[in-house]
């Protein structure tokens, strides 16, 4: 059941009980026994015993003889999981973790620009240029712009070569997607992305790393400073 739990009964109730965990639904942060949770969620305990075990492994419940199931502090969450990570910013307001979050995409997503300046094949600055004009076509104001820049991103860190840049770097803008307020981008926000990237497109183009990494810390100093501004 642990493989492919996407799309199941198992993620379902995992998702039902997350959301429970991050709204404070449980009383002194213990879950109830797994037979009344299975009856809540109208599951088999079999079920309830997977979800259960999959939030135990990315460490949100621990449990103990004779206290139950108990729900750890978010600050012990595996947040080397995008979908933790997640959780981890809608269960608090922590402009701390924000902070670290876009600190540590600071330290991921230059690196990667700079790299796919260097290796970047014919076939992926292609991708890198379409998957840029696709973003410059989408409405400011529609959800559609947000999947355009995290496909953007995501050309760019798959050029770059580094399979682990590319899951970290997957991990941390998953995570920070969550964190904005915004199906619904200001207007003049994307235009000042626009430029941004316009500058990092074009020295991954002419194959200057140096280049590709400052435009990229540039653009997303940027990002982060409106992102901080609105989660205040």
């Amino acid at each position: 059941m642990n493989h492919g739990y996407e799309g199941s009964l198992v993620k379902r109730v995992v998702n039902q009980l997350v959301t429970g965990i991050v709204n404070g639904e449980y009383a002194a942060n213990v879950l109830p026994p797994q037979i009344e949770l299975s009856k809540k969620h109208g599951v088999s305990r079999t079920i309830m015993r997977e979800a259960l075990s999959i939030l135990i492994s990315r460490r949100m419940l621990d449990v103990r003889p004779k206290t139950g199931t108990r729900i750890r502090p978010p600050t012990d969450w595996l947040i080397i999981d995008h979908e933790v990570a997640e959780w981890r910013l809608r269960a608090a307001a922590d402009p701390a973790y924000l902070r670290g979050l876009i600190e540590f995409r600071l330290f991921v997503d230059p690196r990667a620009a700079a790299l796919a300046a260097e290796r970047a094949t014919r076939n992926q600055r292609i991708a890198i240029t379409a998957a840029y004009q696709k973003f410059a076509q989408s409405d400011a104001n529609s959800a559609a712009v947000c999947a355009a820049e995290d496909a953007l991103q995501s050309a760019i860190v798959d050029a770059s070569g580094d399979e682990l840049l590319r899951q970290m770097g997957h991990i941390v803008r998953m995570a920070l997607r969550a964190a904005k307020p915004a199906d619904h981008p200001h207007a003049l926000a994307h235009e000042s992305n626009l430029a941004d990237y316009a500058k990092v497109v074009q020295a991954i183009e002419a194959s200057d790393a140096d280049s590709a990494r400052n435009a990229m810390t540039y653009l997303l100093a940027n990002c982060a400073t409106r992102l901080l501004e609105e989660a205040a």
